[in-house]
């Protein structure tokens, strides 16, 4: 009797789960009651040539099971970790159902800790885009035409706005944070832009009539 796909891709049984592929029936998505795919069986057994052929022939590395797990929260090992995020694509921020990244599932585990260090290194690796990167686009902002230009340095962060830059730096969507900071910025320079405008406008018509 032909093992399934799943079993044969937990077994690196190339020639079957090729088979079932070629067959039309399945593909590296195809899930079992489960939820579960071949993709997280060969990720699971560290079969790492079979795991690439999954990829390749159309397999997404993300894929989830019935409990939101992704293959890159059931690896054991840390080669195939490494090969998952960095040769594959895999999201180490994908949360499964119970908000767990794959960092936290197997840290939780205990018994991979080489691999739930180096998952968990990833999560705190410093982002790579400078404040520039996430400013908002120039152009519309509340009604406003906004372009930008280059200063020389000015007066030196205070220590408020040192953290705030330090917590945005280090929380999970830096960029996305920079830029809302900035937009707020905007805003609140172009709110106190008009104000100004509407105080001045006050001074010069009192003026007029006292002239």
């Amino acid at each position: 009797m032909v093992a399934n796909i799943w079993v044969a891709a937990a077994d690196n049984d190339t020639k079957t789960v090729l088979t079932h592929l070629d067959s039309n029936n399945f593909t590296p998505n195809s899930k079992d009651p489960n939820g579960y795919t071949a993709i997280h069986a060969a990720a699971s057994y560290g079969h790492i040539d079979l795991l690439k052929l999954l990829i390749e022939r159309g397999g997404d590395i993300n894929i989830q099971d019935q409990e939101g797990d992704t293959p890159l929260h059931h690896v054991e090992d840390l080669e195939t970790a490494k090969v998952i995020v960095e040769k594959l694509g895999g999201d180490f921020k994908i949360r499964n159902d119970e908000g767990q990244t794959a960092a936290d599932f197997i840290e939780e585990e205990d018994e991979f800790p080489e691999l739930a260090q180096y998952l968990r290194s990833l999560l705190h690796d410093k982002p790579t885009a400078s404040v520039n990167d996430s400013l908002p686009e120039a152009g519309q902002i509340d009604g406003h035409n906004i372009r930008y230009t280059m200063e020389e340095e000015g007066e030196p962060m205070d220590e408020e706005r040192r953290k705030k830059l330090e917590a945005i730096v280090n929380s999970e969507n830096p960029e996305e944070a920079l830029r809302e900071l900035v937009t707020s910025a905007v805003r609140d320079g172009l709110a106190s832009f008009s104000s100004g405008e509407r105080q001045d406008e006050e001074r010069d018509t009192k003026r007029n009539r006292e002239n």
